[in-house]
């Protein structure tokens, strides 16, 4: 008679490690029964499922004080506790044993967020640790299913925390994880800049020093731009913002005759006045004459960036309050980078490249007026007028062109 295979009761690891035939065909009597030596051994043997010759599940024996509900965290969980979270898992790979972990199935409705993710330790990693991976609550409550990307996952209503597979939750409620999954990375990415801010945030007295001096040159920027947008158009007697806004080109008039058919079928020659291109304008915001001044809104954000604590000693006992506090007035630097860039393009009106078009075009024959605008050999008048005989001088301060002083390239990783 052929002896029946009997795994020992009340020993998961030893079913798991030592006694567990790898495919069917290694303990064909399998194929028939299990035979058990009493009810009560009955009652206590784990049987294990097997599939196409290949073991797909073992059990995790889960003590009760795990499945007790642990309404321990009505409030949001703190960058601590979660940093206890993954200490633990690291250290015991066993991250159904923590302490406040719920090892009970969401209900399908339930308001799920996302606070962080875990890994298994190495030992407890890959294929052929697989007995050692993890359990997860909402799916497969026995059985070792993940090592990897785990999820700390807090249920407000509930006030639990469980800790379950990457996506096991999608199949509960696809919606929500897809709403916690997005709110998740959006609070990572927000921690990441704040972290990347706050150890950045020495350059702070450099980075006003740096606004401080180019509010010079941005001052005489906004002088001219106040000078030409009123002038400009009474002294050429042409409006050119309006004639280079909607597209930043300059634009020549011509004349084209195009065949129509009216209504009777009969063909007949018309002409059109139309425009065609001349060629691009560069810092024709120079001539919009209600832009806000450029040094007003540096002169803000260096105020904003002023009572930032920027020492070291300081930023490392910063509470979670003055952190947000100083990552909201830090990002000034970002808005100095763009009112810097502004100013930079603004003052191209009056570049070489640009004062060499617009006279170009000035001269042109279909040209919509005539203008001429240069600057004196020495830099301290701006010639205008129709014709480079008779203009019209405006002072001029050459440091106009001096060159602009950079933001750190943290600027570029600043965003609202």
């Amino acid at each position: 008679m052929a002896t029946i295979w009997q795994p020992p009761v009340r020993n998961t690891i030893a079913l798991r490690r030592n006694c567990i035939p790898a495919t069917w065909d290694s303990a064909p009597e399998l194929r028939n029964a299990f035979v058990l030596s009493s009810s009560s051994e009955s009652a206590a043997l784990k049987l294990f499922i097997f599939q196409r010759g290949v073991r797909l599940a073992d059990e995790i024996e889960i003590p009760e004080s795990a499945r007790e509900p642990k309404p321990w965290f009505p409030d949001e969980p703190t960058d601590e506790l979660v940093a206890e979270i993954k200490a633990f898992v690291k250290e015991t790979g066993t991250p159904y044993l923590w302490r406040g972990h719920t090892h009970t199935k969401p209900e399908k409705g339930a308001l799920i967020r996302y606070k962080g993710e875990f890994d298994l330790p190495a030992s407890h990693s890959g294929q052929k640790n697989r007995v050692r991976w993890s359990p997860c609550p909402c799916c497969k409550q026995r059985t070792p299913w993940f090592y990897k990307d785990g999820k700390i996952a807090w249920f407000p209503e509930d006030r639990l925390i469980r800790l379950i597979g990457p996506d096991c939750f999608k199949a509960i409620n696809a919606q929500g994880h897809k709403e916690a999954e997005e709110l998740f990375r959006a609070e990572q990415e927000r921690k990441n800049t704040e972290r990347f801010l706050l150890n950045h945030i020495g350059l702070v007295p450099e980075i006003i020093r740096a606004a401080e001096q180019n509010l010079t040159i941005i001052k005489e920027v906004d002088r001219m731009r106040a000078v030409l947008s009123l002038n400009l158009p009474r002294l050429i007697g042409f409006d050119l913002w309006q004639h280079i806004r909607a597209d930043g080109v300059l634009k020549l008039e011509v004349t084209r005759t195009e065949q129509r058919v009216d209504r009777g079928g009969n063909a007949r020659e018309i002409t059109v006045q139309d425009f065609e291109r001349y060629g691009p304008i560069q810092g024709g915001e120079m001539l919009h004459p209600d832009a806000p001044p450029i040094a007003s809104r540096v002169e803000k954000q260096i105020e904003l960036l002023k009572p930032i604590n920027f020492s070291a000693f300081y930023v490392d006992r910063m509470n979670p309050d003055e952190r947000r506090v100083a990552v909201k007035r830090f990002k000034a630097v970002r808005i100095l980078a763009d009112l810097f860039a502004e100013a930079e393009m603004v003052r191209r009106f009056l570049s070489p490249i640009s004062l060499g078009s617009l006279n170009g075009w000035g001269k042109a024959e279909n040209a919509p007026t005539r203008l001429y605008i240069g600057l004196s050999s020495d830099l301290i008048q701006l010639e205008i007028g129709k014709t480079s005989d008779s203009t019209t001088s405006i002072a001029f301060r050459p440091h106009f062109f001096d060159t602009l002083r950079a933001m750190p390239d943290i600027a570029k990783s600043i965003n609202d």
